[in-house]
């Protein structure tokens, strides 16, 4: 036997460790907490984390929205499926487009001021600990957006 041969085997093995690592934590991910989660910093809104056909979904997302120089209540229409988002090893929740592992705007409708908006969503959970901890989510319509930092279960 060559002496490369224990070197590529051994590589393959690490690679295969390596790689595996990522569906690996995927799979063990504690999921959120179920039931009211309340912002904080300062924000005011929420949302429903409930189970839905076996997944966690999202619903009665709303929050304050920065409309020019007022602000409204925003509420996303719709019940959303929490996915994995894994970047650089590590993995989360979140909803929205998945690209490189980051939670991007999808499409959704809004409610405010008693109309519905064509608009983007998404939300993410903290890294180290998604159960108890969303990161940040982002509502735009129109000339309104918000963008939050934190939320936790009431």
């Amino acid at each position: 036997m060559s002496r490369s041969k224990p070197v590529l085997v051994l590589l393959a093995v690490v690679a295969t460790l390596v790689l595996g690592a990522a569906p690996a934590s995927a799979a063990t991910l504690p999921r959120p907490v179920l039931g009211p989660w309340k912002m904080i910093m300062g924000a005011q809104g929420g949302f429903t984390l409930k189970k839905a056909d076996g997944k966690v979904a999202l619903t009665n997302y709303h929050v304050l929205a920065t409309c020019g120089e007022e602000e409204v209540k925003a509420t996303v229409l719709g019940s959303f499926p929490l996915k994995v988002f894994t970047r650089g090893g590590y993995s989360t929740w979140g909803v929205g487009r998945n690209v490189g592992g980051e939670a991007e705007p999808m499409a959704v409708k809004v409610k405010a001021g008693g109309t519905t908006h064509d608009g983007t969503f998404s939300a993410i959970w903290y890294y180290d600990d998604p159960a108890h901890r969303l990161l940040g989510s982002f509502v735009s319509f129109g000339d309104c957006t918000d963008e939050t930092l934190g939320a936790h279960p009431k």
